[in-house]
């Protein structure tokens, strides 16, 4: 069996009532949980979430 390194890119949209992001960001990587797990073929051997804030989609055009 051979190690590979795989990134998942993942946006995730919340509301909060934290004053700032960080604030956000602190309790999200503290109580959230995002699962990676075993596969039949595929066994988990380390997982990180790396985690910013890259813009405020409060006031983004969805297409509509």
């Amino acid at each position: 069996m051979k190690t590979e390194e795989i990134f998942f890119i993942v946006r995730i949209q919340v509301k909060t009532s934290h004053g700032n992001i960080n604030e956000t960001l602190q309790e999200m990587e503290k109580s959230s949980r995002f699962f990676i797990t075993n596969t039949p073929k595929v066994k988990v051997i380390n997982s990180e979430i790396l985690s910013t804030h890259t813009r405020n989609l409060k006031n983004r055009n969805h297409g509509a």
